[in-house]
């Protein structure tokens, strides 16, 4: 029972090790939890039940652990076969649960079931305790490199506020154009209206928020190529600790940090910044990630979502949220990074661009394919919504503050097609075509440039803020393969 109660579990965590240092302890404090109340469930039924009936319930529970954790793929299953309505594939699996704990009960009063029992438990525990064994002995091997975090110096020909915006998953203004059919350009021209230098040609150096954002925030190309790929690399640095922090606070600089909500633990508040911001919940019980993730494979979920569609919310921060929180009184300047989770989905507008009140916990993975018309809507709903946000720090700041808005990557979608005969940018390479965009002070003579990467994107801010100016690293790109980084070269 023990060993069926674990495998939850620990295949969780060995299925999403890029994540376990972010919420690695959660999963184990609720694996640990479930143990222990079948240990104490035990313990009664051993006091008042004969052996053999003990043993056979215990069975059944251990087995009804593992099937009330297999009802996701099971329900993904019966879909490819043509069970269309949720209410079927539940009662579908809520007769196979029955029927094979039932079974089990059954047969565990035989001494061989029960032994060959607890070969199939040691056998399903061996995949995630040998992935997690590797992960632990691969994160130990692993040496970070740090880029230099450079000493400031006695003068500051700037000091301004610095207002960082990575809106996750904007695409590039002629991808939108070419695959979906949208022109952005009116939102561009506001842009530059606000004095923005546009990257038109921008490509990511990742097509990945953590790689993306991590790099960025270590102003090098830290992450290896030759070693399998650890969240020991970049865990800590999307939290806050890292070189633009570090250095921002040498300056003097309040560090603030808005989290993208959907309590997305990956880029959450790690406790070294001067505020941290964070979603309102629209929810009687608010979820994070790791709950979803662990939820969402139970049949509880779509019984919740049904029955009590605003008990449990995935909750996202907004634009508004974060200007409303943002002191700009304080005479110390500061420096805010705000990971907007949109217009990646699940969609945050209805039709008329009101926020939706209940909003899916469907993140749609490394694919947005299905969800293209969603992304298009809020794109354009989120756009009024960012020149707004603008003119109020323009209005408010009198630091002739840095804006930077950037997108993380492209539109990460597999079934991509384009919409014209010759996409400026080929399918394969539209996940890097990512959205960049600055407003320097007019002190900072220095110049972007069309192909500008998010590597140099804090190059060129403390070049700016300190008079020291630094080289621009040359636009590398990398893919994942097989567990590691590829440099790639994109089609002139």
């Amino acid at each position: 029972m023990v060993l069926f109660s674990a495998w939850p579990f620990l295949s969780f965590l060995n299925t999403n090790q890029d994540d376990f240092y972010v919420y690695g302890w959660l999963i184990v404090t609720y694996g640990v939890t479930v143990i222990a109340i079948n240990i104490a469930l035990a313990c009664l039924l051993l006091r008042f039940g004969n052996y053999l009936t003990v043993v056979s319930w215990l069975n059944s529970i251990g087995v009804g652990v593992i099937l009330i954790f297999l009802y996701l793929p099971l329900s993904y299953l019966l879909s490819g076969l043509g069970f269309s309505l949720g209410s079927a594939r539940l009662g579908i699996w809520l007769f196979c649960f029955l029927g094979t704990t039932l079974f089990v009960w059954r047969i565990s009063r035989w001494e061989v079931v029960n032994t060959g029992l607890l070969a199939v438990a040691i056998v399903m525990l061996t995949i995630p305790v040998t992935g997690l064994t590797k992960f632990a002995i691969t994160g130990a091997m692993q040496k970070s490199v740090e880029a230099p975090t450079p000493r400031p110096r006695n003068t500051s020909i700037v000091n301004s506020n610095v207002y960082w915006f990575v809106f996750d998953g904007y695409a590039r203004q002629d991808v939108l154009f070419d695959y979906f059919g949208v022109d952005n350009a009116q939102f561009v021209r506001e842009l530059e209206l606000l004095k923005f230098d546009i990257a038109h040609e921008a490509f990511s150096n990742y097509a990945s928020t953590k790689l993306s954002i991590s790099t960025t925030v270590n102003m090098d190309y830290y992450l290896p190529t030759e070693v399998d790929l650890h969240p020991a690399h970049w865990t800590a640095r999307l939290q806050g600790f890292n070189p633009v922090v570090e250095y921002f606070r040498q300056l003097g600089y309040n560090y603030v940090h808005a989290e993208p909500g959907g309590d997305n633990l990956k880029t959450r508040c790690g406790g070294l910044e001067d505020k941290c911001i964070r979603a309102a919940s629209g929810g009687e019980f608010g979820v994070n990630e790791a709950e979803m993730g662990l939820l969402g494979l139970t049949p509880m979920f779509p019984i919740l979502r049904r029955l009590f569609p605003k008990l449990i919310s995935f909750d996202f921060t907004r634009l508004e949220d974060i200007i409303a929180q943002l002191d700009f009184v304080d005479p110390k300047p500061k420096f805010l990074f705000a990971h907007v989770f949109s217009p990646h989905p699940p969609r945050r507008f209805d039709s008329d661009c009101d926020y939706l009140e209940t909003i899916d916990v469907d993140l749609g993975g490394d694919d947005y394919s299905k969800a293209v018309s969603s992304y298009v809507s809020d794109l354009t709903c989120l756009n009024p919504r960012i020149i707004q946000m603008i003119e109020k720090i323009l209005d408010k700041d009198d630091t002739d503050p840095f804006i930077i808005l950037q997108s993380d990557h492209g539109f990460r979608g597999a079934r991509l097609r384009a919409l014209v005969d010759e996409p400026t940018v080929p399918p394969a390479d539209v996940p890097f075509a990512n959205f960049s965009a600055i407003r320097l002070p007019e002190a900072c003579a220095a110049e972007m440039g069309m192909d500008f990467t998010p590597v140099n994107t804090f190059r060129l801010v403390f070049s700016c803020i300190d008079g020291n100016r630094r080289h621009m690293l040359p636009n590398r790109h990398f893919r994942g393969h097989r567990g590691k980084l590829e440099e790639i070269t994109f089609e002139e």
